[in-house]
């Protein structure tokens, strides 16, 4: 759980420092006080990002060069741990500086050993679009989970990614004529031992996620876009031709269906509204078994979009969590045992 979270210059915050029960903790106010800025906080401390910025500086208080998020994290039978990052806008005082930095206890630490301190589990509006959108949000769903419960997978996907662009670099300089093919070898080598690790990950939360049962009979069909030395030999006049890497994790993809219905073709908006419901739960359980710890719930103004029943359905799934929930008019949470007002 998070005890407390003191943010400088972050958003629309100057100095602010908030205390968090282990229970729900109903954050309340209007239209642009802050409420989803303070949750974006705290997914930051346990994902490393921003679920809603592009940009770092986006993040940052318009007249200041920097801003710190600091927060204080318990777990079971631990003393409690401090976690910060920093964000810039590359340059203090006339000295280029990281955009982001991170510590742990006071020591500094790259974002790969930062993440994980903190579990969390996000709700929002925008998680409509897992089922209905492009498949980037399905693979960010799929990371989302994976990176906070997994190192090596979290490890792999860096290195695919970085490696993805510099063989899309090279690729396109085959294509006008300043390299060889040649030049592929390494970065060839680099996806196909990170992309098994990736492809595999993903099929087991998959794998997990349909073993849960729900009275929809949701499951989830995965559709990887596998990378193999033979495939990479038979498409490479067309990638050069295109200047892309055509086929890998990053062209991933899956469907959610319930009793063999594909939600986001034939599915209704509640019936895709309690399929991302049952997203979420599964991501929840998959970090318990996973991890052997209770991930946050961070539910940024979601009751608006709910109807009674859903309703229900969602604050079942407080119990037992520490739970922080933003909202612009009060509701009625039988378990709810912390206030916090923003004006």
């Amino acid at each position: 759980m998070i005890e407390n979270i003191s943010l400088t210059n972050f958003r629309n915050y100057d100095q602010v420092t908030f205390n968090f029960s282990d229970g729900i903790n109903l954050i309340l106010g209007d239209n642009a006080t802050g409420k989803t800025n303070l949750l974006e906080a705290v997914y930051l401390l346990s994902s490393g990002r921003s679920f809603r910025a592009g940009r770092i500086n986006q993040m940052i208080n318009y007249d200041s060069p920097i801003a710190h998020i600091k927060g204080l994290v318990k777990k079971s039978d631990q003393d409690s741990l401090a976690i910060a990052s920093v964000l810039s806008r590359g340059e203090v005082n006339g000295q280029k500086t990281p955009l982001r930095q991170f510590s742990v206890a006071g020591v500094k630490r790259s974002q790969f050993e930062f993440v994980g301190n903190l579990l969390t589990v996000l709700f929002s509006p925008q998680d409509l679009d897992i089922v209905t959108d492009s498949p980037s949000w399905r693979r960010r769903y799929l990371d989302e989970v994976l990176n906070q419960s997994n190192p090596d997978y979290y490890r792999a996907n860096l290195s695919y990614q970085k490696g993805l662009r510099s063989r899309n670099k090279v690729l396109e300089q085959i294509r006008s004529g300043q390299t060889t093919t040649k030049t592929l070898f390494f970065w060839d080598q680099l996806l196909l031992e990170n992309g098994a690790k990736i492809n595999r990950g993903r099929q087991e939360l998959v794998d997990f996620m349909n073993r849960q049962k729900s009275a929809a009979q949701y499951k989830i069909i995965y559709r990887p876009s596998l990378i193999s030395p033979q495939k990479l030999v038979e498409e490479q006049t067309r990638e050069i031709a295109a200047a892309k890497t055509l086929f890998g994790p990053h062209r991933d993809d899956f469907s959610v269906l319930s009793t063999d219905r594909d939600l986001a073709i034939f599915g209704s908006r509640g019936e895709q509204r309690l399929s991302v419901l049952w997203l979420k739960l599964g991501q929840l359980r998959f970090l318990e078994e996973i991890k052997n710890e209770r991930p946050v719930l961070l539910l940024d103004d979601i009751f608006s979009e709910l109807d009674p029943e859903h309703k229900k359905l969602v604050v079942a799934s407080f119990i037992g969590h520490q739970t922080l929930v933003t909202t612009a008019e009060p509701i009625d949470l039988d378990y709810q045992n912390n206030l916090i007002k923003l004006t």
